[in-house]
């Protein structure tokens, strides 16, 4: 099995020497390599991986924000932090990371963190299940499963947890964290605590209160769902707005 690697530090010359210290691993595929931060999280987005190799010191979204972000998702990669600041070891530990790397890399300290990453990797995948290709949701006495993207968004609603396409609405036996897991590798956004939203079903994105936005969905009744503070900058990534 290849572990899916991503290399982000603001210095190009960085990323190619991570690479060429990575080029004689068989199981390490390189995804892609940034500059640029804000890139890198909005391909993550699109393309989940399973390794990011990431800077701390970087303009625009610091490799700690970076990481912060990504422990929001249902399955975030792993991270080695590779940087010229120990002081941060700390602080970097309440991340998603379980590696970090001061540099100048030597090939000995980075294979040292891979062979972590290889028995996490070994773990996960003696327990990995087959992928849901469906979500089987309620309408009265039947059971209707669902191509998970024909969903439009999910909400809570009086503790109950409720799925909308755009020919109608079902409940649905699953907690909000549980179907987030399941939709995890497709293009959803859990936006707000009570909403999650597939991004692909947005058809207006509505500036609103103090910075923060609506987004105008294309189930049966145009619900316009609300952006959670905490989750504005990550929409703004992917969606590319400035």
């Amino acid at each position: 099995m290849k572990i899916r690697t991503m290399i982000v530090d603001d210095e190009a010359p960085i990323c190619d020497e991570l690479e060429y210290l990575l080029k004689g691993e068989d199981d390490i595929a390189i995804v892609g390599k940034f500059s640029n931060s804000l890139e890198a999280l909005e391909t993550i987005r699109q393309k989940p991986c399973d390794l990011v190799l990431l800077d701390i010191k970087m303009p625009g979204l610091t490799g700690l924000e970076f990481a912060r972000m990504l422990s929001y998702q249902p399955q975030p990669p792993l991270i080695i932090f590779i940087t010229a600041f120990a002081e941060h070891a700390l602080e970097a530990f309440s991340t998603p990371a379980i590696g970090y790397i001061t540099k100048p890399v030597t090939y000995a300290n980075l294979a040292q963190a891979l062979e972590k990453i290889r028995a996490i990797a070994k773990r996960s995948a003696a327990v990995e299940k087959p992928a849901l290709t469906k979500i089987c949701v309620l309408q009265g006495s039947k059971i209707i499963p669902l191509d998970k993207q024909d969903i439009v968004l999910v909400y809570v609603k009086d503790k109950d947890v409720y799925v909308r396409t755009q020919a109608g609405e079902y409940a649905i036996a699953l907690t909000m964290q549980e179907i987030e897991k399941i939709l995890s590798e497709q293009n959803f956004l859990r936006v707000h605590r009570q909403y999650l939203v597939n991004l692909d079903k947005v058809s207006e994105i509505i500036p609103w209160f103090h910075g923060s936005y609506l987004l105008r969905m294309t189930d049966s009744r145009s619900e316009e769902v609300p952006v959670s503070r905490n989750k504005i900058k990550e929409l703004k990534s992917i969606m590319g707005l400035k």
